[in-house]
């Protein structure tokens, strides 16, 4: 008997030590996380993509473009199309962009992306909570240490696995309740009969563990998602806390949210501790007893039937939480660009045209040379060679899609109308599809055209280098009349070519702008300045020489210019 008494103080001590333990690390942990958010205000917060991340982020967008066939959604949204996307490199920018904390975070701001606003509603809220944050930094870190909390999970996408909680299948929990009853019945008995009954309670914790492993490898996926949804419904309290005035509503909706949750997260810690980064003892410890007597597996039986109970709010959580989220990290990024103006929108439809841009730099190229535009008709861009043309119509569109996504653009001065904006760009041969470079972009042409029927807002189009996959005389013929369409419609237009024919037979309906070279002894220079007028410089035979070609290669190339032959775009 005075063994177990030394025994029952000894377990006695050690609780006492192990419970101040996981104080201490308790508050250590969230000093720890408040100075990381605090380094990490500013900068992005994923390094690597894979292909499975990019699923990941993006499922959630294509479920709600696939909700709505037209591709117009009825509050006012339009969906960037994969044409445009792609010839903008949106998903590098997305990158710069993605400063945020939580999966539901990533896979909303990816969402607002690729939804450029068509009405003023929904951008005036999104600039309301951008200022707050802006203006309080310290109820904006209570917001983050709650979404650090909830944090990433790279397996799954959130929105996939709750979307389809339905059709999750229950478990029995009986056989878990028998294992965990059997060791623990080991356990009480070895007060009675220690040496008989070790060997028997090692041989029962061999047989749990193995049978732990087995069914939960059954179900991995779904106790990822179980855990992640804890530690979403665990944060909903401390969300609905956070005194930034202009997200009070969406707090105190987490809150009513959360509250059918109760009987879910009740004993949460039997699935999962929180987030392992935590370094806590607690954590660590208690993995072994999930294991030994299954007690995650139990609560999963019971978590089945509330998810599938709840999956509307479930989802509704999952909306809040990626908004509030997707804001944080705008703002970061603003912080991190310094250099931005928010944008001011033009409301007379009349006013299509007008468009007024100030200081506008290209987000991924480092040291940009900003410029400028002010204009009422379309523009048509000329210049040679590696001038700078085509980054100058791309830095135009990410202005107009950042200005009715995030309501950032890089610069000093935005005035426009909202659009619906296209591009036809970086395209290429489709194999697959056994299509041409020129059939290729026909299609994207007409995607455009298609699009000017439709009587939702104005269309904002990019075209760089148009119809280059034909013969030089049908080009300018056919650019001629495609343009002229352009610009008899309702669309803004900025187009980019090679062909200086265009300039004359499109002067009366394009402003033309140019960009141009120095040239220098045995060198080429750009300054990438935008210029009102015409290009009057050419440089592809210059490139040549400056990049080693024979002299007198080049030599006969400008013969043949010298003696008429048919421009090739040199």
């Amino acid at each position: 008997m005075d063994l177990l008494i030394k025994i029952i103080l000894v377990i006695g001590i050690l609780g006492v030590l192990f419970v101040a333990k996981s104080v201490y690390d308790k508050k250590y942990y969230r000093e720890r996380i408040r100075e990381l958010i605090r380094m990490q205000w500013g900068m992005y917060t994923r390094d690597e993509y894979s292909d499975k991340m990019w699923e990941n982020i993006s499922y959630y967008h294509r479920q709600s473009e696939k909700a709505d066939k037209s591709g117009q959604a009825s509050e006012g949204v339009f969906y960037l199309d994969d044409i445009t996307w792609n010839d903008l490199e949106m998903d590098s920018i997305y990158q710069l962009l993605n400063h945020t904390w939580t999966s539901p975070g990533e896979e909303m701001l990816y969402h607002i992306l690729r939804t450029p606003r068509l009405s003023g509603g929904e951008l005036e809220r999104r600039e309301r909570l951008l200022q707050d944050m802006a203006e309080h930094p310290e109820e904006r870190e209570e917001l983050e240490m709650a979404l650090y909390d909830i944090g990433k999970t790279d397996k799954i996408s959130v929105y996939e696995y709750l979307s389809k909680v339905k059709g999750l299948k229950h478990i029995s929990r009986l056989p878990h309740l028998l294992a965990a009853a059997a060791l623990a019945g080991c356990v009480a008995a070895l007060f009675w009969s220690p040496s008989s009954m070790l060997i028997l309670m090692f041989v029962v914790m061999g047989v749990n563990a193995y049978f732990y492993y087995r069914e939960k490898g059954k179900m991995v996926q779904d106790i990822a998602l179980f855990e992640f949804i804890l530690g979403i419904v665990r944060q909903c309290d401390n969300l609905s806390g956070i005194a930034l005035e202009a997200c009070q509503e969406e707090c105190r909706r987490l809150y009513e949210l959360a509250g059918k949750f109760k009987k879910y997260g009740r004993h949460h810690w039997l699935v999962s501790g929180g987030n392992t980064m935590s370094g806590s003892l607690f954590d660590s410890l208690f993995d072994y007893v999930r294991i030994l007597f299954h007690v995650d597996l139990i609560k999963v039986g019971t978590m089945i039937r509330e998810v599938q109970k709840y999956e509307k709010e479930l989802v509704e959580i999952y909306e809040i939480i990626g908004y509030l989220d997707s804001m944080a990290g705008i703002a970061s990024y603003r912080e991190m660009v310094g250099e931005y103006v928010i944008p001011e929108f033009l409301p007379e439809r009349e006013k299509v045209r007008e468009m007024s841009l100030k200081d506008i730099y290209h987000p991924l190229v480092k040291d940009p040379v900003k410029n400028s535009i002010q204009t009422h008709r379309p523009v048509l861009l000329t210049g040679s060679n590696a001038s700078g043309k085509s980054t100058f119509i791309k830095t135009v569109a990410i202005a107009a899609i950042f200005s009715q996504t995030i309501h950032t653009v890089l610069g000093s001065e935005y005035r426009a109308v909202r659009y619906r904006i296209y591009s036809s760009m970086a395209l290429r041969d489709s194999i697959q599809e056994r299509e041409s470079y020129f059939i290729v972009e026909i299609k994207s042409l007409k995607r455009i055209f298609s699009a000017l029927s439709q009587k939702e807002a104005p269309v904002l189009c990019f075209v760089d280098e148009i119809l280059r996959g034909t013969n030089t005389e049908e080009r300018v013929a056919a650019s001629t009349v495609l343009l002229q369409e352009l610009a008899g419609s309702s669309a803004m237009c900025f187009a980019a070519t090679h062909d200086m024919e265009l300039t004359h037979t499109l002067e009366h309906d394009f402003e033309n702008y140019h960009f141009q070279e120095q040239m220098g002894k045995g060198d080429i220079s750009f300054d990438y300045r935008l210029r009102h007028g015409r290009s009057n410089t050419r440089n592809a035979l210059k490139l040549l020489e400056f990049i080693g070609f024979d002299e007198a290669l080049v030599g006969r190339a400008r013969s043949q210019i010298e003696q008429g032959m048919p421009d090739a775009g040199l």
